[in-house]
């Protein structure tokens, strides 16, 4: 008996046989196929199927199936990536449908594994319920599934001073090319195929050592690329590698996590900013005060925020940016004395400072759908908010200075934009809004995009601080790193899956063309 999602819904004879040995759910009825077609980029690509896993070996069976038909697989979370990192023209692989359990908690080690379709809401919440947390996990990426935070190694408004996602990550689940289900964690020894990936990587790093330490970010927060920079030897150098990796190495089925004790009290910070140059004095403050997180908005934010959620952010009258530092700590006395070094040490006028107890705020400034319903209320769903430039991370000496030059860009084409930003690791998120029914729509946003990653080459920076490269992005990498390092990244991608089956497009191989022919140039979403 084939089992599909949809009664309604037929599965073509290319898929049947694949249908009949699933436990899971297919569907290829042309309303899911339109619905998966899309996430939260400005881009459509139809795939021809959906898959909803029931377990790995439903997963090693959609494997063996590319394999044999030399068809893309694309894991999907969510879909709310702002990158079209969840988009692909074969099989789309739905985590969130059954991959959706806590599968162990250790109290005594400190550790979680969970399933990669969790959302990052869900699995703080039930840390909550036990008094723990994992506190690199914000409201910034509630909606996004564990497994697609992973595979985008995404920074926070916490990363500045718990470490990128990486660091939490004690080991994973994942299915390789061959179909091959593998543990990745210390004390476990590589086998089958994956010691074979092994084996493969250390010359190829090797070979290019030189040309690699050439072209080594200087945020350890971006995710642009492979990583490849890193010391670690034995399973880590394996791991590191997936993290970060946008599903294009593996399919990853569940997460073994650090957790720790939750912090129970929080306090505040708003500082208001009007000289750029002051910003990375009071970022360093606030590290040197164990600040928790940081998070920065522009005044366009603040006033978009006072016009349609009226009290949602302390007003600055004349603040260009908003500086929010956040301390959390299990003693209120601690919380107070670190906030009164910072605002000594900062030297902020008091006039400039507001300081907040409440929760609520933090969870919704830090929320991409408070700012995006922002950005719609003000032109009333006309214009699409671009995010291509919402991962750009750069050192935080040079933020002023990148600062000073996107706005300055921005001013000549007359487009309204507000810049945002995880402050605390260099991040800053650009989000201008374009008209898509414009018939300059088009070449206006490769100027855009290309005149912004220009700069962050320019700054010593990367593309990829939230979302991965997806498909908005890759087609740019190359404006990032040098020719030398691109190979390499081809070298890992071929060792990893050698057919080229694991979301292909992503990190690299999408031209610009493609781009332009998946582009949703009419539709207002």
């Amino acid at each position: 008996m084939i089992k599909v999602s949809n009664p309604f819904s037929s599965v073509p004879p290319l898929f049947t046989d694949l249908a009949k040995v699933l436990l899971g759910d297919i569907d290829c009825s042309q309303n899911t196929l339109e619905k998966y077609s899309n996430d939260g980029s400005p881009f459509s690509v139809r795939p021809q199927t959906v898959i909803y896993p029931k377990n790995t070996t439903d997963i090693k069976h959609v494997i063996s199936f590319a394999r044999e038909y030399s068809m893309p697989i694309t894991t999907r979370g969510s879909g709310t990536a702002k990158t079209g990192g969840a988009l692909g023209e074969g099989i789309v692989i739905d985590m969130k449908r059954y991959f959706t359990q806590i599968r162990q908690v250790n109290m005594m080690n400190h550790t979680i594994t969970v399933d990669a379709g969790v959302t990052v809401k869900e699995l703080r919440e039930q840390l909550r319920g036990w008094k723990m947390e994992i506190p690199i996990l914000t409201a910034q990426d509630n909606d996004s599934t564990i497994g697609a935070l992973i595979s985008t190694k995404s920074t926070t408004p916490a990363s500045f001073h718990f470490g990128t996602i990486r660091e939490w990550v004690e080991g994973l689940t994942v299915v390789v090319d061959s179909g091959e289900e593998h543990k990745i964690s210390d004390g476990i020894t590589p086998r089958g195929r994956l010691i074979g990936i092994y084996q493969s990587l250390f010359p190829v790093l090797t070979k290019f050592g030189p040309a690699l330490r050439a072209a080594q970010p200087e945020s350890s927060d971006d995710a642009t690329g492979y990583c490849v920079w890193n010391t670690s030897v034995g399973p880590r150098q394996l791991l590191d590698q997936l993290v970060g990796s946008e599903g294009t190495l593996g399919i990853i089925t569940s997460v073994t996590f650090r957790i720790a004790p939750l912090r129970t009290f929080t306090r505040t910070v708003c500082v208001s900013v009007t000289n750029k140059n002051e910003i990375a004095h009071i970022i360093t403050t606030a590290k040197e005060s164990q600040a928790s997180q940081i998070f920065m908005y522009d005044g366009t934010f603040m006033e978009l925020a006072e016009r349609y959620h009226l009290h949602a952010t302390p007003t600055f009258p004349n603040a260009t940016y908003v500086i929010v530092i956040t301390f959390f700590e299990n003693d209120k006395e601690k919380i107070s004395v670190a906030v009164n070094s910072f605002i000594k040490k900062s030297l902020v006028q008091e006039n400039a400072i507001f300081c907040y107890d409440d929760k609520q705020f933090i969870e919704r400034i830090h929320n991409p759908d408070f700012i995006f319903s922002l950005l719609n209320s003000y032109t009333q769903g006309t214009h699409v908010p671009i995010t291509v430039a919402d991962g750009i991370i750069v050192p935080l000496d040079k933020y002023a200075s990148i600062l000073e030059d996107i706005e300055n860009y921005l001013f000549t084409t007359g487009k309204l934009y507000t810049i945002l930003g995880n402050a605390g690791s260099g991040h800053i998120s650009v989000i201008t809004l374009f008209d898509p029914r414009s018939s300059t729509y088009e070449n206006d946003l490769d100027v855009y995009t290309e005149f912004i990653f220009t700069l962050v080459k320019k700054y010593r920076g990367g593309i990829s601080g939230i979302g991965g490269e997806g498909l908005g992005r890759t087609p740019y990498v190359p404006f990032i790193y040098n020719e030398a390092t691109i190979v390499i990244f081809n070298e890992i991608k071929k060792v990893w899956d050698p057919l080229l089956i694991f979301n292909p497009g992503k990190k690299i191989g999408t031209t610009i063309t493609y781009l332009h022919n998946h582009l949703l140039k009419k539709d207002v979403r």
